[in-house]
């Protein structure tokens, strides 16, 4: 993820759209990596965020951190949306392993 992070802060983008399942899934440094990429200028310093939010241990830093999301999130629950989702579908497709694959694959 940061070196994905770190190739796109380097494109010359007009407009960002960050689409993600879990935006807070395992630490708040990750949800840091997303809110820089968005708004560089905005969250410009990865120590001023972990020392705001690092420990989310109060019920202040949570909501003041929902705040600071509410503008830029857009948030579905699956039980408000499945309703309205297509059955899954699989599809199998079997290939076969190129020869330098086969080699790394043992």
């Amino acid at each position: 993820n940061c070196k994905l992070l770190e190739g796109l802060k380097m494109m010359d983008l007009e407009h960002k759209v960050l689409l993600t399942g879990t935006p807070l899934q395992n630490t708040v440094e990750e949800l840091f990596s997303l809110l820089h990429f968005l708004e560089p200028g905005r969250f410009p310093s990865e120590t001023t965020f972990m020392q705001e939010f690092g420990d989310l241990k109060t019920e202040e830093q949570v909501q003041k951190l929902q705040a600071i999301l509410k503008p830029m999130m857009l948030r579905r629950l699956k039980e408000d949306v499945e309703k309205n989702l297509a059955p899954k579908e699989e599809t199998i497709i079997e290939v076969e392993l190129t020869n330098i694959q086969k080699k790394y694959y043992r």
